[in-house]
């Protein structure tokens, strides 16, 4: 069946033009200078390209590659985590990752025992404009249960908790430990510990704009192309490298 579906769309993938992908850096995930762009932008480029789809990954500041492909300028946005406010506002594709959010604290800091955020009431929380988190974690943090210090990027929020501006960060753990070790001296870990739990885990895919038909479209000739790489077996080793770092700088 998936062979008929690629013999039928592939002759109309030229008529369609590229698929316009707009993304962020946010390394080993994506960036524009990582190997293949990241693991999630090869993962798209690859499934798109089993499909007979050209892809156009042009990479901007988050709060400008979200906008994009939520008002049609661009077909999509690699990637988004698949959460109830996200789905409002993009198709999702099927998983491409799973990941765990910690908490990244000085090792001096007490992390909570926690249950729910709600149990980081009274620290000065890192937050990155225009990530995801969690509903339930904007949720309190716009009712004033939660205090926010809002960086522009994770790297800003490392920085602010060195300096003890912040107490707690919350970041993917392989995220976390990726920009720690190409941002900041080595020693650093002997200063920023993580918990061995996780507070929230994701996954993320591609977020297709709703603007117009071909969002839809893309989406559904997406999920079969990394259908196909789930099938070969090449998607499995594509995240082994990323577990090997070979889509680090």
């Amino acid at each position: 069946m998936l062979f008929i579906l690629v013999a039928v769309l592939i002759p109309f993938a030229a008529a369609a033009g590229p698929v316009n992908v707009t993304s962020g850096e946010y390394p080993p995930y994506t960036g524009e200078d990582l190997p293949h762009g990241g693991f999630v932008n090869h993962v798209v480029t690859e499934a798109f390209n089993a499909m007979g789809y050209e892809v156009k990954v042009r990479y901007y500041p988050w709060a400008r590659a979200f906008a994009f492909a939520r008002d049609g300028t661009a077909d999509a946005v690699s990637y988004v985590y698949m959460t109830e406010r996200r789905g409002q506002q993009y198709w999702f594709g099927d998983p491409v990752t799973h990941e765990r959010l910690v908490v990244f604290a000085k090792k001096e800091t007490t992390i909570p025992d926690w249950e729910s955020f709600s149990d980081f009431k009274g620290l000065r929380i890192g937050a990155t404009r225009d990530f995801s988190y969690t509903d339930e974690f904007w949720q309190l943090a716009e009712t004033g249960v939660l205090t926010l210090d809002i960086a522009n990027n994770d790297t800003s929020n490392f920085a602010k908790l060195i300096e003890k501006r912040i107490d707690v960060f919350f970041a993917d753990e392989l995220v976390g430990f990726t920009i720690l070790r190409e941002q900041f001296a080595p020693a650093i870990g002997d200063v920023i510990k993580s918990s061995d739990r996780a507070i929230a885990e994701h996954t993320g895919s591609l977020g297709f704009t709703k603007a117009n038909r071909r969002g839809l479209k893309f989406r559904d000739i997406f999920n079969l192309g990394l259908k196909s790489l789930k099938d070969s077996g090449k998607f499995q080793d594509m995240y082994g490298d990323l577990l090997e770092g070979k889509y680090n700088r």
